[in-house]
């Protein structure tokens, strides 16, 4: 059979149809569930490819740098025991070629390759090539050039492997490593879909290579369970367990099978020895839950239950169990109760079990009643805040846990909650001085310190919030919200590609992570990777998320894109969700502000303004709409308003405002007034310097022009402007030839700049360089043939030089652009009696006609 038939396709050129052939078969032909199909499957692919490339197949005679690291990686996959060596592999992961610039990325992807194949790796080794190779962050950008199935597999492999024993094949497998491996996964897969005849087929198989291995033996007793030979599969688990006593998946098989039987004891301290070894074992947890519900032992089902539901948020079916250990546990309680009524340990559990299934008013009655009646212990208060908390009464649970602390000053748990009240109350520096304090008490808290990071991000102390961030995952790297709070740090300080980097890592951890989301679009929004947002954000959707600030995140990207009408409409869902949100009616306003509905952008501002009396944004453009309504007084007052404001951010940017009124008014004084005003504000924005320059140039103060300007420079050397404007002052001091000199520095920022070219003109002109002056003035009626300045220039040059005629059409062409021009009139008329004089001599032009 042919590579294209294989492929289901006709045979083509186009690579595109090949992979989307390749990718559509590979959800058929995965490479743990059938390798031998997928690799007919790669092959068939390799060999379409290299068709429709047509290249030629010459090997060189030397090898290219990556193509030996090939080599040698190819090398140690094929020596089974070096496979299995971390020693091996970091010895040869720590070759130049990894790490230079120009290799690293072709070594990481070359090495992608040659695993779609050959992908037989202990779980150590996969977490190795990440650490190298960080194909865990890089997942998205991965499946552009693979895949998404392979590069999903590759992931797997990393965070959770498998628990397969490599090693255990050293010794008897004798270079069939791989075809015991394979006939171990489809033993494995056929299993678990109960294909008892592949499974039957592939033990006799694995047996031939490696009868003794312990994963196949357990493989075995699952096999004889489900054919209901359970004797012999507990005599196997037992055997393996009896060689290996740490084997977790021995003891779990022999609990589900005591359990089968109705030998729940039994189970019981099977699943207890799994736990033992891996307290986090899902499986282990959920049926040593299930165990102890049928054993009536709530409590201990309860926790096995709460640590499983802690790792699982979104599985209901977890939730309904441990909602039913629950609910047996308080019938049990109640029972106790009614025995002993005084028992106040009881009531303290019946009161937790009632918070725990979202009784809080019920739990609130007890825990009452038992602070009237007896000594209220650390733990009765930490749930006593809890339940306060749940039922929204936040200054009392504030109140009650500073009361708390007078008794348990040192308790863990109560200055932690103590720090979790203080950042909800909004007093965040109290909040993170409360946070030093549980840090006091518990160096290894990694929530402390992530939430402290989640604090200073709130501040916009960004590099504070790194710290934290980077110390919570030092003391816990499985926490996926301390990566989003580092994300949304990186976010703040503008490292997007730092901050993308982070959101993945977050979500690789902990898919559901809503604000991971939100951060990783707003990265994208940033750096106008619209489409990959809006990407995002379907995802996001599809995960069942329905959130305010999800459909904000959408309404900015399509302001981005100008898509104003679609862009309100978004705006209109978030504050469907939250009306008391000021940046989505500021937003909201802005989309109306860019299509000059001024009116409507007004009532936004307005309405953002309301929610928050210092939203700078909502004033400063709610300042622009009136001005554009030629609502000027308007707009004076509220910006004396605004200017008022103690509390107002970036009161620089209202003062720079108020002076662009002001100059247009001509109120040059009051203008520059304003303008230094904001920069004691902000002394490091050359836009404030520049206009005070200006402001000087009006005023015909030149030398103090020139102070700003340059200052201006120092701050920002990228400002053409500036430089013109500089060029300016420089000329009218006469200083014709420094004048040059900014003028080519502006023509370096933009060879287009006309008023560089035409200042330039005129110092050559003034210096009676008019070869050079005629030079300039030629460049800049190339880039504008109608402006009147540069046309100036030209008149003066042809006047200079005698060609009056010539300067006369000139004339012209400056009264057909503007009738009422003074200089073009009086020029004209001059030209006119000069080409009328019989002498038609040219005296002393230069010093009478310039001006």
């Amino acid at each position: 059979m042919g590579c294209f038939e294989v492929l289901g396709i006709s045979k083509t050129e186009d690579l595109n149809d090949i992979r989307k052939a390749y990718s559509k078969l590979l959800t058929i032909h995965s490479p743990e569930q059938d390798p031998e199909g997928f690799k007919k499957l790669r092959v068939a692919y390799e060999e379409a490819c290299r068709i429709a490339k047509e290249k030629d197949s010459v090997v060189k005679e030397e090898l290219s740098p990556v193509d030996d690291f090939m080599e040698q990686f190819k090398a140690c996959y094929e020596n089974f025991e070096r496979r299995l060596s971390i020693e091996e592999w970091t010895r040869l992961l720590e070759k130049d070629v990894c790490y230079n610039i120009d290799t690293a990325s072709e070594i990481s992807e070359k090495i992608l390759v040659f695993i779609m194949d050959n992908f037989n790796f202990p779980n150590d080794i996969w977490r190795l090539f990440d650490s190298y190779f960080s194909w865990s962050a890089k997942k998205d950008n991965l499946y552009k050039n693979f895949p998404k199935n392979f590069i999903d597999f590759v992931i797997y492999k990393i965070d959770k492997g498998s628990t397969f024993r490599y090693g255990e094949l050293k010794n008897c497998a004798l270079g069939k490593e791989d075809e015991f491996i394979s006939a171990y996964n489809k033993i494995s897969n056929a299993l678990d879909d109960y294909d008892l005849y592949t499974a039957s087929k592939h033990i006799d198989l694995a047996k031939e290579i490696c009868e003794i291995h312990p994963d196949l033996l357990i493989l075995e007793a699952r096999y004889l369970i489900c054919k209901g030979k359970l004797d012999e599969a507990k005599t196997i688990l037992t055997d393996v367990i009896v060689k290996n006593t740490e084997d977790i998946d021995a003891y779990f098989y022999r609990g589900d099978l005591y359990s089968r039987i109705g030998d729940l004891e039994n189970a019981y301290n099977d699943y207890n020895k799994v736990l033992d070894i891996k307290f986090d074992d899902g499986g282990a947890l959920l049926a040593q839950g299930k165990c102890c519900i049928g054993l009536a032992r709530y409590e201990q089902a309860i926790k096995h239950l709460e640590i499983l539901n802690d790792m699982y948020h979104y599985r209901n079916d977890f939730n309904i169990i441990l909602t039913s250990a629950y609910n047996f546990y308080i019938d049990d309680i109640l029972c106790g109760l009614n025995k002993n009524c005084t028992d106040n340990n009881l009531k303290y559990k019946l009161a937790e079990a009632y918070f725990k299934t979202s009784k809080p008013e019920e739990s609130y009655n007890i825990l009452k009643e038992l602070r009237e009646e007896a000594e209220f212990t650390e733990n009765m208060y930490c749930l006593l805040c809890h339940v306060l908390l749940k039922l929204k009464n936040d200054n009392l649970a504030y109140k009650t846990v500073c009361e708390a602390l007078e008794v348990y000053e040192n308790n863990y748990e109560l200055n932690f909650f103590k720090a979790d009240m203080l950042d909800r109350l909004g007093r965040y520096d109290e909040a993170i001085e409360q946070y030093d304090r549980v840090i006091n008490i518990n160096d290894k808290s990694s929530s402390a310190h992530n939430n402290k990071a989640y604090i200073f991000n709130i501040m916009k102390k960004y590099n504070e919030a790194l710290v934290y961030a980077d110390k919570a995952i030092e003391l816990d790297s499985s926490m996926a919200h301390a990566y989003k709070n580092k994300a949304e740090a990186f976010l703040g300080l503008e490292l997007y590609e730092d901050c993308l980097e982070a959101c993945n890592i977050a979500l690789n951890k902990y898919q559901y992570l809503f604000d991971a989301y939100i951060i990783k679009i707003k990265a994208l929004t940033a750096v106008s990777l619209y489409d990959e947002a809006l990407d995002i954000y379907n995802k996001t959707m599809d995960l069942g998320y329905k959130d305010s600030k999800l459909y904000y995140c959408k309404a900015r990207i399509l302001m981005k894109l100008r898509r104003y009408e679609e862009a309100i409409e978004y705006c209109d869902y978030a504050l469907e969700l939250d009306e008391n949100n000021d940046e989505y009616y500021y937003l909201k306003g802005l989309c109306y502000y860019y299509v000059e509905k001024y009116e409507e952008a007004v009532d936004c501002f307005d309405a953002a303004i309301k929610v928050n009396t210092n939203s700078g944004g909502a004033y400063y453009y709610k300042v622009q709409s009136l001005m554009n309504m030629s609502r000027e007084d308007d707009a004076l007052k509220l910006l004396d308003d605004v200017i008022d404001l103690e509390e107002i951010q970036y009161k620089d940017s209202f003062y720079d405002l108020k002076g662009t009124i002001m100059e247009r008014k001509n109120n040059f004084e009051e203008a520059l007034s304003l303008y230094k005003q904001a920069i004691d504000c902000d002394s490091n924005y050359a836009p404030y310097y520049y206009s005070a320059g200006h402001i000087f140039n009006e005023l015909e103060k030149y030398e103090e022009a020139l102070k700003y300007f340059f200052k201006s420079i120092e701050l920002d050397s990228k400002q053409r402007n500036c430089y013109v404007n500089i060029s300016y002052s420089l000329y009218c001091l006469e200083r014709y030839e420094e004048c040059i000199k900014y003028c080519d520095k502006a023509i370096e920022l933009d060879p287009k700049y006309i008023v560089a070219h035409q200042n330039k003109g005129w110092s050559f002109y003034q210096l009676e360089k008019i070869p050079e002056a005629e030079k300039e003035c030629n460049i800049a009626l190339k880039i504008d043939g109608n402006n009147l300045d540069v046309l100036l220039l030209k008149l003066r040059l042809l006047h200079y030089k005698g060609l009056y005629q010539e300067a006369l059409i000139v004339c012209d062409r400056m009264l057909e652009i503007d009738f009422n021009n003074n200089t073009a009139n009086e020029m004209k008329a001059k030209l006119i009696e000069k080409l009328n004089s019989p002498k038609n001599e040219k005296k002393g032009l230069f010093k009478s006609l310039f001006k």
